[in-house]
């Protein structure tokens, strides 16, 4: 499925959602194609929901790094500015502010 990463668990949680229909398939309460077509329905609405989770999922977790990444640089920049600031005497090297 295009868009979910770990296909493995949208087919587990299709077969988990679907087994009281594959239960009542082999008792002979339904018969087998519907017990197939609801699998086959199952594993394209966990596909659906598993894409989604994922794409939110992985948007937070984009938006949580690119705020890391922007906080570290903040503090590695003032900590060189303060690295000069404390030194007597010294001047920072050409380009360093």
């Amino acid at each position: 499925m295009p868009g979910v990463k770990r296909f493995e668990l949208v087919v587990v949680a299709a077969l988990v959602v679907s087994l009281p229909s594959l239960a009542q398939a082999f008792s002979g309460g339904i018969s087998l194609t519907s017990a197939l077509v609801r699998v086959g329905l199952a594993l394209l609405v966990c596909g659906a929901v598993g894409a989604l989770v994922e794409r939110t999922i992985d948007t937070y977790a984009r938006d949580a790094r690119q705020r890391e990444i922007e906080r570290r640089v903040a503090q590695a920049i003032e900590a060189r500015k303060s690295f000069w600031r404390d030194r007597e005497g010294s001047s920072p090297p050409a380009g360093a502010a």
